[in-house]
Parts: structure tokens; sequence; C-alpha cells
């Protein structure tokens, strides 16, 4: 598991340092006071870190020299607009999601899919975020936990999503045969850090591994199905995707492999 240097502190006048003392002891990182005066990008500097994890009155943050990141489901509650509306859905699609049925979410990022695959299988159904960067599965475990959309069932969906932290080949090692239905993959979500305003903060928390053969054929151990989100077509087949699904003037692509 990759090492990332950060601290743990409090938002000022939160009354949250015993929250943040708690998250310090857990990960083994120092906590960090608040002076009365001071920003935060001052505490890294003077600490030599990276990254701070905020304990704030709004949840955890986690502060970068980029910027500030905390959870929101954004594109995934407008996209179940559309679905409860009966529009389709191109990764539920891809997935061929139906109730019932247990996905892997390898790239669980932000959780936006995660979200929405939790939406098309429901409650009998059952899906498996992993993240590897350590911060990022802090702050969307809770953030999956615990924010409220003000819709019962974008908000159920977020609840029934186990969010785990660890190394997606790591993860699909320890897993018995056919314990998804489903595995999915969205290395896009990497290169979207890069190029995306709201995803700057997280350009130091990212965790970059192309997705290969070796991950693939775990993959399809752990499930009959593998779907990997892409932009070049080329890259897909050359992973072994033969169907290739997606929006007819969408760049995003869906590489399918069966088992």
């Amino acid at each position: 598991m990759m090492q990332q240097k950060f601290a743990v502190t409090a938002g000022r006048n939160s009354g949250l340092q015993w929250q943040a003392r708690v998250w310090a002891q857990g990960f083994g990182v120092p906590y960090l006071r608040r002076g009365r005066s001071g920003s935060l990008e001052e505490l890294c500097q003077k600490h030599n870190v990276s990254a701070l994890l905020v304990a704030t009155k709004l949840g955890p943050q986690v502060f970068t020299e980029e910027g500030r990141f905390f959870f929101h489901p954004s594109m995934a509650d407008l996209r179940l607009k559309h679905v409860a509306a009966g529009e389709s859905d191109h990764l539920i699609e891809a997935l061929a999601l139906k109730p019932g049925m247990k996905v892997l979410d390898c790239t669980l990022g932000l959780a936006s899919d995660a979200i929405v695959a939790s939406y098309a299988v429901g409650a009998a159904g059952k899906v498996v975020g992993v993240e590897a960067s350590p911060l990022l599965a802090f702050v969307v475990a809770r953030g999956l936990a615990c924010y409220e959309t003000g819709r019962q069932d974008v908000d159920a969906a977020m609840r029934r999503i186990k969010a785990v932290h660890a190394r997606a080949d790591d993860y699909l090692m320890n897993v018995s045969p056919d314990s998804f239905d489903a595995v999915y993959f969205d290395p896009m979500f990497r290169f979207g850090v890069k190029t995306s305003a709201n995803m700057k903060p997280l350009r130091p928390l990212a965790y970059e591994k192309e997705v290969n053969a070796e991950i693939i054929e775990l993959a399809l151990k752990a499930a009959p199905r593998v779907v990997i989100k892409e932009r070049s077509e080329s890259f897909l087949r050359s992973l072994g995707c033969t169907e290739i699904q997606g929006g007819r003037y969408s760049r995003v692509k869906y590489g399918i492999i069966r088992r």
C-alpha cells in the first residue's frame, strides 16, 4: 500500500478537536493543533505534510495544496433523476444491472458510479467499492454513510455501499471465485483528477495504476462479467473487450469482457 504523508487537524472553532485526535490515532499520524492564526497551507508547510484531514461540522474534509475536497454525490444524483424518469443510463446498461445483483467497483473514487449501481441493484443487491487512497476512502465512506440528498431512495442506495480501503488487485486476490456478478473499472477517474477543477484537490491523493491483463484475469475469476470505462476504444480492444457500448455522441465508452 502506498504511503501518504498527511496529518489530522480540526476546523478552527469547530469544537471537534477530540474527533480529530481519534482520527489521527486511527491512522497512526500526527494530530496538529490549530493556533489562533495561520492558514491550513501554512500548517502543511510547517509540518512538511502534503495533505490534512480536517474535522469540520460538515464532516471530514481533505486539504491539499490544490484546494479542499469534501464528499458530494455530484453527478450521481442528477443521473438517478433521469433513471427515475425512465431514461437509460450507460453504466447500468453496460453492467446489465438488475435488482439483486452483486457488483464490485474497483475504482470507487468519488462513488458516483457506485451510487448509480447500488440504486439499480436495489436493497436485495450488493455493491462493494474499493479505493486505494486512504484519505479518499475515509472521506467517501463517511459521506456515503451520512450525507443526505433529500431523496430517500438515493440516500438508501448510498447507505448500502460498502467502501473498502484497499488496492483493487490485492482485494481481488482475496475474494472467492464468483463472489460478484460484475466487476467495474473506471481508470478515467485517475485522468479526471488531473483535468477537472473540482477534482484538483485529489491530485496528491490519487493512486494511479492502469488496468492491465493481470488484473482483468483476477476480475474474471471474481465475476463472469467485467466492464471498463474508457475514452479509447482501441485501448479497450487491446485489453480483450469484445463488446463496446456507449452513447452515439459520447467520447466515453464501456468495454465488456465476458468469461
